[in-house]
């Protein structure tokens, strides 16, 4: 077993504080920190402490004895991270397995450069995902179901807004959202930015109305409408803002978790949390950046199909129920004791955990502080893992 230093990544929508904090750091910090990685992505590998190397490196020079013999590929199959937004992430989707393959090979072909900015597809995996809620997490996760939508579109009384949404209405509710986010994400810049602001001065007015005891506005139409009128402030003219309004907008308590599959288009607004995906960096984005989108790429990727309820829960041992074989994410609480056998990616999150057994150096019981990780390889004894706060375990599916 051996520690891990978690790479911090600094983006525009990270914290000076979140992180700091619960590692302990000053702050504020001098760039905002958005992620930290915990884990072998070669954009990021983690450093094994008491090593010259890192996770990667160590995989590279022996993954049977890292990943075990029955291990599918030389790769970790996962990607653990803390992440802390103050600002909204670009709404987004990624691509299934196959359609990573296909991108990755097509764009090394034509000669796109790994780190050019109009590249979609740094690697050749999936990346589906599980965030967990540490703080009072805010998120847009999937589609809504469409009738909810159409009623929200036709209470904001936008009569551009109404223009746009005649397309929809036919049999095939997946093909009308498709349709509408065509039209809205390949307006004309003359004909969208009018149509956002529009849009967000009926979304700021939501509220009065609802006070003023107009019935068609419902409850849970307020927060979709004040999560569209804060990204508008922050992307003005931006289609994202108009596309928010068909996604679920979801308030997290920690412990509370989503779960998003290939195709489902999403964006984090605010908290903290830990999050578990396959081991890729494939994003496609449809709005709320300054970055590339590559709209008909996009459009391939996005599944239209509708989401009710996007929250999940763990299970009574801590396990959240998801999918797919790349990954599995455990949440220990205060006075868990549990054995980990490897691979595996223990994470302190909460007043530290406890680690000991014949895995540990000298099998002397070490403590991980918040934001602390170890790697359990497949070759080390199982550990015993006691929660002293909170802690998270990741291994493969």
């Amino acid at each position: 077993m051996h520690r891990v230093e978690g790479t911090v990544r600094t983006y525009a929508w990270g914290s000076r504080t979140a992180l700091a904090e619960l590692t302990g750091r000053p702050l504020p910090t001098d760039h905002p920190e958005a992620e930290m990685w915990f884990g072998a992505h070669p954009a990021a590998a983690c450093r094994l402490d008491g090593t010259d190397g890192s996770l990667a490196d160590a995989i590279a020079a022996d993954p049977d004895g890292q990943l075990g013999p029955h291990r599918d590929g030389d790769r970790l199959p996962f990607l653990l991270k803390l992440l802390a937004a103050d600002q909204a992430l670009s709404l987004q989707a990624h691509p299934t397995k196959e359609q990573a393959e296909e991108g990755f090979e097509r764009e090394n072909r034509e000669g796109v450069p790994l780190t050019a900015s109009n590249r979609n597809y740094k690697d050749d995996n999936h990346k589906p995902e599980l965030l967990v809620a540490l703080t009072r997490f805010e998120a847009l996760t999937g589609f809504r179901p469409l009738e909810r939508s159409r009623r929200l579109l036709a209470v904001l009384d936008v009569p551009e807004l109404a223009r746009t949404t005649a397309v929809l209405g036919g049999a095939d509710a997946d093909e009308d959202l498709r349709a509408l986010v065509t039209t809205w994400i390949t307006l004309p810049e003359s004909a969208k930015a009018p149509l956002v602001d529009a849009v967000a001065e009926a979304c700021r007015g939501l509220p009065g109305r609802a006070a003023a005891g107009d019935t068609a506005v419902e409850e849970w139409m307020l927060g979709a409408a004040e999560v569209a009128a804060g990204l508008a402030a922050q992307y003005p003219g931006d289609s994202g803002v108009l596309i928010s309004l068909l996604l679920n907008h979801v308030v997290l308590e920690p412990g509370e978790a989503v779960f998003l599959s290939a195709g489902q288009l999403h964006a984090y607004l605010r908290g903290t949390g830990v999050e578990i995906m396959a081991n890729s960096d494939n994003v496609l984005r449809g709005g709320l950046t300054t970055k590339h989108v590559d709209v008909p790429e996009l459009m391939r990727v996005v599944d239209f199909s509708q989401l009710a309820d996007p929250v999940r829960h763990a299970d009574a041992t801590g396990f959240y129920e998801v999918p797919v074989r790349d990954f599995t994410l455990r949440r220990c609480e205060e006075g868990r004791a549990v054995e980990v056998s490897g691979p595996a990616v223990v994470l302190a999150t909460r007043t530290g955990v406890e680690l000991a057994g014949d895995g540990v150096d000298g099998g002397v019981p070490e403590i991980l502080r918040p934001g602390q990780a170890a790697w359990v390889p497949a070759a080390c004894p199982p550990v015993s893992v006691t929660a002293l706060g909170q802690g998270f375990i990741a291994t493969a599916g």
